[in-house]
């Protein structure tokens, strides 16, 4: 059977099959056989909960890759790897990319427990959580995919997304006339990228730092990153920008971030990095470029998932999403993000 035509409970009890293994308990320390259920969705991943009478853990299986790599779950599984001394992001402890006993590439990881990020609550926590994220000795021996140039790679991402809706009958006229406007003005501000990537050095980014992908356990006063599906070595800009931008605040919340809650945030991230006023007034003016090309990525990324959500047979459909992706191609949305390109 096809990976594309099995339905979540099918994949549930293949899963809960290979959690029975003898080596597999071995090499977990699993006390008996496993209890496996539903955890999460995402739009290119499926998890589960795997928990003993002991201990719990995430089993996570990649659906696809949105970095076009031919081993996602590889390329995930090292930048847990490379991020265990941050202290803020789940431990990797076991990998399976053979898809011999499984249709999907496969990986289990540190269970944290908490819940997602209120934003009105936990920008300062949020922000303390990148700077350490960002703080990270890189290690020379490290597989992480380098953008130096990311204002120009998230452009050439767009460039590559927004041609699904273009060519696409089911594209409205007036949407595709803004993806045309949006991605010709933003190509012409790439000429100040040079000036922006020397305020701070190449970290590992997340890349997709919506609340949802943060966890806050109230009771012992732990906060992490999780969801590593995305990362790149780039700079921290990208991450900064990405946590504020109305598409991904709006992503999971009706939450829009004010100037204030901006200063918040900035102030708290630049503290726990240790830097001077002057730096964090730069940080703010170069994010202020960013932005656009943060806010272009939600937005083209949307045009083309909700093609692909025409299409029929697809795994994955998340009805929230969906909705969401709809509003962000709305006119009145649009003009707002960028009242320049209506």
């Amino acid at each position: 059977m096809s990976t594309n035509t099995l339905s979540k409970e099918e994949l549930l009890e293949q899963v809960k099959n290979y959690t029975k293994q003898e080596n597999f308990k071995r090499d977990l320390g699993l006390a008996g056989n496993p209890k496996v259920s539903f955890l999460a969705q995402g739009e290119y991943n499926l998890n589960f909960l795997l928990e003993d009478q002991f201990k719990k853990y995430v089993l996570r299986l990649n659906t696809g890759s949105q970095m076009h790599l031919a081993n996602q779950i590889k390329y995930e599984y090292q930048a847990l790897e490379n991020l265990k001394s941050s202290t803020v992001t789940p431990k990797p402890l076991f990998l399976d990319d053979s898809c011999r006993d499984l249709p999907l590439g496969m990986l289990v990881m540190e269970y944290l427990p908490g819940r997602s990020l209120i934003y009105e609550e936990d920008l300062v926590k949020a922000a303390e959580v990148l700077a350490k994220v960002h703080k990270v000795e890189i290690p020379k021996d490290h597989d992480l995919i380098i953008e130096k140039k990311p204002l120009s790679g998230i452009w050439e991402e767009c460039k590559q997304l927004i041609p699904t809706y273009l060519d696409s009958s089911l594209g409205k006229a007036e949407i595709k006339v803004f993806l045309e406007k949006m991605l010709k003005g933003l190509d012409q501000l790439r000429h100040q990228e040079s000036s922006i990537l020397e305020l701070l050095a190449l970290s590992i980014v997340n890349t997709e730092v919506n609340s949802g992908n943060f966890i806050i356990d109230d009771k012992y006063n732990n906060f992490y990153l999780v969801d590593w599906e995305k990362p790149l070595l780039s700079t921290p800009l990208q991450d900064l920008s990405h946590f504020m931008v109305p598409t991904t605040t709006l992503w999971k919340t009706d939450y829009r971030m004010t100037e204030e809650d901006r200063d918040c945030f900035i102030r708290a991230y630049c503290e726990e990095r240790g830097f001077s006023e002057t730096k964090r007034d730069e940080i703010k003016e170069a994010l202020k470029i960013f932005d656009k090309f943060s806010a272009m990525r939600g937005i083209s990324w949307s045009a083309m998932a909700w093609i692909e959500y025409q299409q029929p047979g697809r795994l994955l459909k998340n009805e929230d999403t969906f909705k969401k992706i709809e509003m962000y191609l709305q006119e009145d949305f649009l003009k707002d993000i960028f009242p320049e390109f209506i």
